[in-house]
């Protein structure tokens, strides 16, 4: 499905929404979804009659296996750079195995991923801001990236019917800060969530309904 504002949510990644956005440079991709989805998500990418090498870099959000499962695949296919932030790439290289969110038969997987991504340290890349969400938000160190008025928020929340939904409590490593943290984030450059569960939606009215049904 393609956006007015040229970015693209891959429709075979529907359970966990890869996206590809037009920037300067090219394509940049956010997530890489389930494992073996990579063949499935490259074939897609073709049908649209977008050449691979135009895609100069993808963006994870964090390292639960439905974001970063078909990553080795695709880098391997495209040949781009990866980067996802410096702690989550330390939980996840060093502690991945105690991950609650990681099946055990994907921890493998998962590890040979390690040479294909780039710890993220700074505010920028390219012409995406970086926005680190606190530690235990929801995964170690889960990043949203913003693009223009557009936030590519990972599972910062998901959406269903047409409304914004929490992320179930029992997928937060610490509930408080994931609740503070939306309370308190500052939504007024936004005007579009892509979120990786549910269809992304405008912020309009909808994100004050969430605040507010919680608060």
């Amino acid at each position: 499905m393609e956006f007015n504002n040229g970015i693209i949510s891959l429709d075979c990644t529907i359970k966990s929404h890869v996206y590809l956005v037009k920037d300067q440079n090219g394509y940049t991709m956010i997530d890489a979804s389930f494992p073996d989805l990579g063949e499935q998500i490259i074939n897609e990418i073709k049908s649209l009659k977008i050449d691979l090498k135009s895609i100069h870099q993808i963006l994870i959000t964090h390292s639960d296996w439905d974001h970063i499962g078909s990553l080795k695949y695709l880098v391997e296919q495209i040949g781009c750079k990866a980067y996802i932030s410096q702690i989550e790439y330390d939980h996840w290289m060093e502690k991945g195995k105690d991950y609650p969110f990681i099946p055990q038969e994907c921890f493998e997987l998962l590890n040979l991923t390690k040479k294909y991504v780039i710890p993220i340290t700074h505010e920028y890349i390219g012409e995406f801001k970086v926005i680190y969400t606190p530690y235990l938000f929801h995964s170690f160190g889960m990043t949203m990236y913003e693009f223009n008025d557009s936030l590519f928020c990972g599972d910062f929340i998901q959406s269903k019917a047409g409304k914004f939904m929490l992320i179930p409590s029992e997928y937060n490593l610490d509930e408080n800060i994931y609740l503070n943290y939306i309370k308190n984030f500052d939504m007024s450059n936004i005007k579009y969530i892509f979120q990786s569960h549910g269809k992304p939606l405008p912020v309009d009215n909808n994100w004050k309904e969430l605040v507010d049904s919680i608060f």
